[in-house]
């Protein structure tokens, strides 16, 4: 026996589908389908998955690697970028 917990989203007539994992065989199986309440997202839950995400990026030695390779390879247009509006402003 599996057991699979999962959201899925019900269409208008009552219907979903459910990709099961890789190990199921084909054939008849008996399955079982529970109904909680209506899962809706938080955009609290959002917001802090995604300041997670940026506070993970502070210590990703990749990322840092690549951002300042990027910082590098921008520096010299910034600087003419500032050059040119301190002359324009």
């Amino acid at each position: 026996m599996k057991t699979i917990e999962t959201t899925v989203m019900v269409n208008e007539i009552g219907q979903f589908t459910l990709q099961l994992p890789i190990g199921v065989a084909p054939g008849r199986h008996r399955v079982v389908v529970v109904i909680d309440e209506v899962v809706e997202s938080d955009p609290a839950d959002i917001s802090d998955d995604i300041d997670a995400a940026f506070a993970a990026m502070a210590d990703d030695p990749e990322y840092q690697a690549e951002a300042l390779q990027i910082e590098r390879e921008f520096s010299t247009a910034q600087w003419e970028a500032l050059q040119s509006s301190e002359v324009e402003g």
